[in-house]
């Protein structure tokens, strides 16, 4: 049975190869899931693609048997990696890197509106980025802890259309960095949504969301929640156009944290904020746009909400 999840394709759900384009698809489990895994074994142990590719990758925790399953996986064939329950201890990257219209997914990651409940989580305890994505690919339904002063997930230069939606980032601030993070024309016509982004260590941080030189980006429905230290943006878009910046929640936790500029619109005038609520200090809401004509329906915290920003 197909079971559909919103922004993925039949995501959470038994996905069928071969139906409706689907290419193979890939379980990763923890071996010290003991029981779950003696169940995949019986059920999938030795059985193989036609390509010779193994459908079960067990992983010791380091997340080295999920880079195995992204492997096996062929760009551009619309591939699906599932993975289980569990902390995934990242000593280096994922990179999805050459593998695009790949979807990662954490099991049981599904059901919020906004970001997940999933009980899959990437840990990033190396000094290198946490997960590296390729055009066209989808990440959804984790937990994402990065490591300070690294990004939880980069979007290289010339990278296209990715979707990144209904994860749940831990922030781990220290020295500067962005959560998110898209270089270049990173991102360009790509969705970053319904995530939640929370403080998990204060310190020092860049933003939790920045898309550089894109176009036609959509950041709509995140959450963004400094709780403690300092992060200079909460949305930024460097040099990108065409952007659409809509019905996101930016706070400081009622002054436990400090949020210089809640979304700062880059020095493109062709970008638009529609109908976000950023619960910051007055002046703190928006930095560039144009006025009257990029800003509809924004508010801030003064006068209880009732101010509606124009820039």
């Amino acid at each position: 049975m197909i079971t559909n999840y919103p922004n993925g394709v039949s995501s959470f759900g038994n996905v069928v190869p071969g139906l409706n384009g689907v290419g193979n698809v890939y379980y990763v489990w923890l071996k010290s899931k003991t029981a779950i895994i003696k169940d995949m074994r019986n059920k999938y142990q030795g059985a193989t693609y036609p390509d010779g590719n193994a459908i079960l990758y067990e992983d010791a925790g380091d997340g080295l048997g999920i880079q195995a399953a992204i492997n096996a996986c062929k760009g551009g064939r619309n591939d699906y990696v599932f993975v289980g329950t569990g902390n995934y201890n990242l000593t280096v990257a994922l990179t999805m890197s050459g593998k695009s219209s790949v979807h990662l997914i954490g099991v049981n990651g599904g059901g919020c509106e906004v970001g997940t409940v999933g009980a899959a989580a990437l840990t990033q305890t190396g000094a290198c980025q946490n997960v590296i994505m390729e055009a066209y690919d989808e990440l959804t339904g984790f937990q994402i802890i990065n490591k300070a002063g690294y990004a939880a997930v980069t979007m290289a230069d010339g990278k296209w259309r990715a979707n990144i939606h209904h994860n749940y980032f831990h922030m781990t601030q220290g020295t500067a960095c962005n959560i998110i993070d898209c270089a270049g024309t990173g991102m360009a016509h790509g969705y970053i949504c319904n995530n939640k982004f929370q403080t998990y260590v204060g310190g020092a941080i860049t933003s939790a969301i920045t898309v550089y030189g894109a176009f036609s980006v959509t950041i709509a429905n995140n959450w963004i929640n400094n709780h403690s230290g300092t992060m200079d943006v909460g949305i930024e878009l460097n040099s990108s156009a065409q952007a659409v910046i809509v019905n996101n929640i930016v706070s400081d936790d009622g002054g436990a944290g400090t949020i210089t500029v809640a979304i700062a619109l880059g020095g493109g005038a062709m970008n638009t904020a529609i109908n976000n609520r950023v619960a910051v200090l007055s002046g703190r809401g928006f930095t560039g746009g144009t006025v009257n004509r990029s800003f509809v329906d924004n508010r801030d915290a003064t006068a209880g909400g009732e101010t509606c920003i124009e820039t």
